[in-house]
């Protein structure tokens, strides 16, 4: 076995923890061809591993020096006639509040970079313009790091991967959460419009007995749920299909499907019960108050029109104390995604869904988790594989029924 030395090339797998005024966030990220002659770490990080070896892990606080620091500087009053809106699905974009936009899209304004897709935040808007916060979004956090050791070998001289390890591991992380106290202002002209209004239960009709993830991802999505879930209680696999992503042996009291189509329904192995059922069409799940420990939903809820009335629902059928998780990834059907979904960042998509379990009422311990950077494994069935080097990143969402 061999452990790490400053002549090392390692692979590890990083863990950003951090809080907003809503959520608990965690940011994990896979790394290859880290170069312990070459690369930059945060402060104290690298001298902290090495000695380690495979497995071994260490965790620490990021000195506030390798946090991005707030400036108040940086937060800027711009004029409406500065937005360069573009046009999305016929539509001018008009800045909102809560929500980020790349730089390239305000013009003439000094740190920016018209070619740069760095975001900024609306803090503030009116008739006629609105304020832009220019800060990196996790500025100013509390921010720890876990490292765990997955794999040391002896470098060859090679350039490493983390030489600007802040572009890589920052990237993204911080745009889920919401200003203090203010919603995020997702919902613009016709937020759960979609390309295909036809009846989805025409749609559905036809099987899709596939993954919708690679098998990296889908392999992401049962850790989570392998830490969520338990045996002993009563779960609903919500907008379910013909797998459900739980842990191999799993065997809850009971675990029913709710669906639309049948087939995949029944050719589910996990499930112990199966409805199909239209959530678009009727919101109201067809179940009992708290008959659930556990509520999980797999890359679906971009499809969802009635989310708020979903949710509520969800909390309905929750037991105190219970589970809702929710995952998704960066693709999806086409014709059937909500409007709104296309047109977020990815990172935001946790906030607008963190956003959803805020308006329904009734949940508390909100959660949020990032999963990126795992190769992508060799599958004849993948049809991204080998054009794609990684896999899908995998987003979660999950809270507690309160007490």
């Amino acid at each position: 076995m061999e452990y790490i030395t400053q002549d090392s090339m390692v692979t590890a797998y990083f863990e950003l923890s951090w809080e907003s005024s809503h959520a608990a966030h965690v940011e994990r990220l896979l790394a290859h061809n880290i170069s312990f002659t070459r690369d930059i770490l945060p402060l104290g990080l690298k001298s902290r591993m090495r000695g380690l070896g495979p497995n071994d892990s260490v965790e620490m606080a990021l000195d506030p020096s390798e946090i991005p620091e707030f400036k108040p500087g940086k937060v800027l009053d711009m004029p409406l006639a500065r937005f360069l809106a573009p046009f999305v699905h016929g539509r001018k974009i008009k800045p909102r509040l809560g929500r980020f936009y790349p730089h390239n899209l305000i013009e003439n304004v000094p740190g920016t970079r018209p070619d740069s897709d760095a975001p900024f935040r609306v803090v503030e808007t009116g008739k006629a313009g609105f304020k832009a916060d220019l800060n990196h979004p996790l500025a100013g956090r509390d921010i720890r790091i876990k490292a765990t050791v997955l794999d040391v070998r002896t470098s060859t001289g090679a350039v490493g991967t983390l030489r600007r390890w802040p572009d890589i591991l920052f990237k993204g992380p911080g745009m889920q959460a919401r200003l203090p106290h203010t919603p995020t202002d997702f919902l613009g002209a016709e937020p759960f419009a979609r390309e295909d209004e036809s009846d989805d239960a025409l749609f559905y009709d036809t099987e899709r007995p596939v993954l919708h993830l690679d098998k990296q991802a889908a392999a992401a999505i049962t850790r989570i749920y392998a830490d969520l879930l338990d045996d002993s209680g009563d779960v609903l696999d919500l907008m379910a299909g013909h797998v459900s992503h739980v842990p191999e042996g799993f065997a809850p009291r009971s675990m029913t499907g709710l669906g639309m189509n049948a087939k995949e329904l029944a050719a589910n192995p996990a499930l112990t019960a199966s409805v199909v059922h239209d959530l678009n069409q009727d919101p109201i799940l067809p179940f009992a108050d708290a008959s659930f420990d556990a509520i999980i939903c797999t890359v679906s809820v971009e499809y969802l029109i009635r989310p708020f009335e979903v949710f509520q629902e969800a909390a309905r059928v929750l037991r105190p104390g219970g589970v809702l998780a929710l995952t998704f990834s960066n693709r999806w059907f086409e014709p059937k995604v909500i409007r709104v979904w296309t047109e977020l960042h990815e990172f935001e998509r946790l906030g607008l869904v963190s956003q959803y379990l805020a308006w329904a009422e009734g949940f508390g311990d909100v959660r949020t988790i990032s999963d990126r950077g795992w190769p992508r494994l060799p599958d004849p069935d993948d049809r991204y594989y080998p054009e794609l080097e990684h896999s899908d990143p995998v987003y979660a969402v999950w809270a507690r029924r309160s007490e």
